[in-house]
């Protein structure tokens, strides 16, 4: 009959044989990084995972010198490692001792492609970002209904103000079509306007687990959003494309809960504060209004009103006897003015028309002296056809052509006898 082993006997026995395997003790294996954790003991875990399986793993911080770059997640590594069945647990795991980087993971480079773009899509633009309300009446909550966030989140809302709505629309929040799940609430909490602010959120995991919070379906239900949305995935390590689309960020699902919900009590002491403050503003305008209208009713202007009407009335007396005396002056060198300009006028107008008339009289002399009737006077005479157009020469009268004689005294009609050409013929 064989042996009874105890659990920590089995442990440490599988152990042993996994040691001892020539094939096993040292093996080197292909695969994604996932879920990496890096502790202030220097000691490293992570997941490393292919299509089909995953496995965990550890690297010891005496055997991180071995390795020349970084671990990150969604990496693609050869790991140099052994296996490993740990005695506490009976927890399979990996023990690194070296690491050969082979490229990017299918999920990490997902990531960095679907962030891109909806960055070049402009859903990462702060001009996008809507307020978070400083004192919100409701607060909607999506995220797993079990689990520590929405405990946590219950608990800090309670402490910080009794009384405060916290609506919950539970969703899955890991593993496939969790995305669906948490677009649609975020639609429904919209379409209903079940709070002021939307905080979307879950507890820390592997990026397998976050996946949903980096799926193109969510980034764009939160983009859509006419509430606020606040995203707390993960832990203060993790980021994912919710993170950036959304209106705020905070590093956990409590912290989220710190950010939007105000304290109750520093409300009432800043209440009681301004209280104190306005009723010292009021006394103090009280007491000056008090003083001024002592002031007021002191003046004399107030004290004897009709002096004030007396006084304006002596000096319109004494602005009414100075018109009075300035007035006639005033007009009698108006008159003298206006005479002197009179007189300028009249000699300036004679001038013009002496002017005018002398040089009347220079033209009509020339135009006399210009005209054909003062050269009639003087025994000429002018030759003009009965059309009214005047005979130029000789060749252009024909013999019998009737023509006009016209004289100093008067006009005579004549017939042309012979024409110019028969006379020089002799005719």
């Amino acid at each position: 009959m064989s042996s009874v082993y105890s659990v920590a006997e089995l442990n440490r026995a599988v152990n042993e044989t996994l040691t001892r395997d020539p094939l096993l003790a040292k093996v080197q294996v292909r695969g994604e990084i996932s879920g990496l954790k890096k502790y202030p003991s220097g000691h490293t875990y992570f997941t490393l995972k292919d299509s089909e399986a995953a496995v965990d793993c550890v690297l010891f911080r005496g055997a991180a010198g071995n390795i020349r770059f970084d671990l990150l997640d969604g990496m693609s590594v050869v790991l140099f490692a052994r296996p490993n069945l740990y005695d506490k647990t009976g927890r399979f795991q990996l023990i690194v001792s070296g690491a050969r980087e082979e490229g990017i993971g299918d999920l990490y480079t997902r990531f960095i492609k679907l962030k891109e773009k909806l960055e070049r899509e402009g859903l990462f633009a702060a001009s996008k970002k809507k307020p978070i309300p400083t004192m919100p009446k409701r607060i909607v909550a999506v995220t797993s209904s079990a689990g520590a966030v929405i405990r946590d989140m219950i608990h800090v809302t309670r402490r910080r103000f009794p009384g405060m709505s916290l609506i919950l629309i539970p969703v899955a929040v890991q593993g496939a079509g969790a995305e669906n799940e948490i677009a649609a609430a975020i639609a429904t909490a919209n379409r209903l306007q079940l709070g002021d602010v939307i905080i979307v959120g879950r507890g820390g995991g592997s990026q397998e687990d976050l996946q949903p919070f980096n799926e193109e379906v969510t980034a764009r239900a939160i983009a859509a959003s006419d509430i606020p949305v606040i995203s707390a995935v993960g832990h203060e390590t993790d980021y994912t494309i919710a993170d950036f689309v959304a209106d705020l960020r905070a590093p956990t699902p409590s912290a989220a809960a710190e950010l939007v919900v105000p304290l109750k009590n520093a409300l009432y002491e800043r209440l009681e504060l301004l209280s104190s403050s306005l009723e010292q503003v009021f006394a103090q305008r009280l007491e000056l209004s008090g003083r001024h209208l002592t002031h007021l009713a002191n003046r004399p202007v107030l004290v004897k009103p009709t002096a004030i009407v007396e006084r304006h009335q002596a000096r319109l007396a004494l602005y009414h006897q100075r018109l009075v005396n300035v007035f006639p002056k005033r007009m009698t060198d108006a008159d003298m003015r206006y005479s002197r300009l009179e007189e300028k006028f009249r000699a300036a107008i004679q001038r013009i028309e002496s002017n005018c008339a002398s040089k009347l009289e220079t033209l009509t002399k020339a135009l006399e002296t210009l005209s054909p009737l003062a050269v009639l006077t003087r025994g000429y005479s002018v030759i003009r056809h009965p059309t009214g157009n005047m005979v130029m020469s000789a060749s252009s009268l024909k013999k019998d052509d009737i023509v006009d004689l016209v004289f100093a005294d008067g006009e005579v009609d004549a017939r042309i006898l012979c024409s110019a050409s028969e006379l020089s013929k002799g005719t």
